[in-house]
């Protein structure tokens, strides 16, 4: 049962980290004392604004009795939650949707695509080893890790090159769990990597266009192979990359 539900939460701190990627804490733990890895809120960015509906984004990390997101500035409702200030009040409804399915004393192989890879720290503090392998377009998409493995498009920061060319045999073999999160298209190149022996491994953080956020308008449904499609907002976002029906979801540009 979903212990989600509305919060008053107040703001901790603000922060650019990237040109155009700020992150914002909030003090909450009705929020932090139930959340798990790869979960999600929805942020009413201003009561006054309208209309602007809420904006769903993942939870970076816990911070104490409280929870960190970071997120891109891309429209009115991020440009507003950007301009929150410490001791400002927001509404916030979560922890909502499905996370990752982290096994006891896991070892987890973690593939991000630039923004995609937000949320990731909350699963790395939350399992006993972690690799992070990071595909960015340039330095300015790369979120600041402690200890990852990089590769830009343009090569400004770490090796020049694709993630994909960082994913190797040993990796996967190693790993209980691999963690996928990004852009549709690298996700799916990521996946076409992968030999099918270590398939079953895999999880994909999805993203979708999304309205209510708890199942009600069906907005954000991806499609998967045994047919028809299951809510991202309330059975994922994170599925399993065998449950996904990769074609489809990429021609429909959800």
């Amino acid at each position: 049962m979903s212990t989600a539900r509305d919060f008053d939460c107040q703001v901790t701190y603000v922060e650019q980290v990237l040109p155009g990627v700020v992150k914002v804490a909030f003090d909450c733990s009705g929020i932090s004392s139930s959340a798990a890895p790869g979960q999600f809120v929805q942020i009413e960015p201003s009561a006054d604004v309208f209309p602007v509906t809420r904006r769903p984004i993942t939870i970076n990390r816990l911070t104490g009795s409280g929870f960190e997101l970071l997120f891109d500035v891309v429209g009115r409702g991020t440009e507003l939650m950007a301009r929150m200030q410490p001791g400002d009040i927001a509404r916030v409804l979560g922890p909502l949707g499905s996370g990752w399915k982290i096994p006891l004393q896991s070892n987890c192989l973690l593939i991000g695509g630039g923004l995609g890879a937000a949320g990731f720290q909350f699963l790395i503090d939350s399992v006993d080893s972690a690799r992070v392998l990071i595909g960015a377009s340039g330095l300015e998409r790369v979120i600041p890790f402690g200890a990852c493995h990089v590769v830009t498009e343009d090569g400004s920061v770490g090796e020049k090159g694709l993630v994909t060319s960082l994913v190797t045999e040993k990796y996967l073999a190693e790993a209980d769990v691999i963690a996928v999160c990004g852009p549709v298209a690298m996700m799916e190149a990521v996946w076409g990597v992968i030999p099918e022996k270590y398939r079953g491994k895999v999880q994909i953080s999805t993203e979708s266009r999304m309205g209510c956020g708890w199942g009600v308008c069906d907005g954000c449904s991806i499609p998967m192979l045994e047919g028809g499609y299951r809510k991202c907002c309330t059975e994922g976002p994170v599925f399993y990359g065998t449950e996904i029906d990769w074609k489809r979801w990429k021609e429909a540009g959800l």
